[in-house]
């Protein structure tokens, strides 16, 4: 029998209780057909960062026995503050409005936020973008973060669609670059053997010092590999014995996400990243993912925006934009200020921001 401890507090007829079950976490999810999850919502996900030392508290909202929602939060202390973090979740069901149930808690998760002596919590919500959202959120306090946590303007590719169409979709000159790297006799590895690893763990951190953003450590990646073994894939392609990319994705259910990726082209003529990128779709599809998420874009078109590059690149297979809600804050004591005033001044060095859809 799963041991489901209850907390805190009763919530009019919903009771929000730990779960310390996977089965009951991720089983939750895969039976849902919720508009947008990704890895971070998974059981695994949690393992994974409390192998960095992080606390982990898994809560669900029970109505009358019945699991309806969903909401993990990880502590994260920093020097200078201490928060709760709750990434690409909560996840409600569909006949429960997600607002009425968040104003329902919010007394309960500030108290659990002084308890855990948080300044404030954050939220980077599975909540479409939209102009109504943002508002109800603002009537409940929250306020948008001064920098991002993961991912929230996405590109996401239907992979119900056969094979066939999906390649059909791709521009002529990019489908193009594929044909001709197959003729080229381009390599692709698919292994997740230490080999393939630690070059793609090399490369990603080589290519951070050249264009200058903040790698994952070696830790981190292999760490994904222990938690994520049977749902990562690591693809490369090869020509005349050199690696030319590398890339890594992780499935959670039916959805695939392109998480890291790292190129070195040498053979311009038919970029055998093109390639690379084919076959891992080809796999995600093969491997039962009915989306594959793109992760991170651009939320528009400004050239000077750091993912505009990169964002190019993942546009070009088609699929659609679908944007988040920006993080959203709930200030739990006046400590937020210094965390919103070094944060604003670290997001406008990078040159990130976010928009507001209509």
């Amino acid at each position: 029998m799963h041991i489901i401890q209850k907390v805190y507090f009763l919530i009019l007829l919903m009771e929000l209780k730990i779960i310390d079950d996977k089965n009951t976490w991720n089983s939750f999810i895969e039976n849902n057909n919720f508009p947008f999850y990704s890895f971070l919502s998974s059981w695994e996900w949690w393992e994974f960062k409390k192998d960095f030392w992080f606390p982990v508290l898994r809560y669900g909202i029970f109505d009358n026995d019945k699991l309806v929602w969903v909401l993990p939060m990880i502590k994260t202390m920093a020097k200078r503050w201490t928060y709760l973090f709750v990434p690409h979740t909560p996840l409600i069901l569909e006949d429960n409005n997600y607002f009425d149930v968040l104003e329902k808690i919010k007394p309960q998760l500030i108290e659990i936020a002084k308890k855990e002596w948080a300044s404030f919590i954050r939220f980077n919500p599975p909540v479409e973008n939209t102009k109504e959202n943002y508002q109800s959120f603002a009537k409940l306090g929250f306020r948008n973060a001064p920098i991002h946590e993961h991912a929230e303007d996405t590109h996401l590719l239907d992979l119900t669609k056969s094979e066939e169409e999906l390649f059909m979709q791709i521009k002529k000159k990019d489908r193009y670059y594929i044909n001709r790297a197959i003729k080229e006799w381009v390599e692709v590895i698919n292994s997740n053997d230490e080999k393939y690893v630690d070059i793609m763990i090399k490369m990603h951190q080589e290519h951070s010092k050249k264009v200058g953003y903040h790698p994952f450590s070696k830790e981190y990646i292999k760490n994904l590999y222990k938690h994520f073994p049977n749902n990562i894939n690591t693809i490369s392609t090869w020509y005349n014995g050199q690696i030319e990319s590398i890339l890594m994705t992780i499935k959670f259910w039916k959805t695939c996400v392109y998480y890291v990726a790292v190129s070195d082209i040498k053979s311009k003529k038919f970029s055998p990243n093109y390639l690379c990128q084919w076959e891992a779709i080809k796999q995600a599809k093969k491997d039962g993912a009915e989306i594959y998420n793109f992760w991170w874009v651009a939320p528009d078109d400004n050239p000077k925006h750091p993912l505009q590059g990169v964002s190019w690149f993942k546009r070009k297979w088609w699929g659609y934009d679908y944007f988040l809600v920006h993080a959203q804050d709930l200030v739990v004591s006046p400590k937020y200020w210094i965390t919103w005033a070094i944060e604003t001044v670290r997001r406008i060095k990078r040159g990130y921001y976010y928009k507001i859809k209509n």
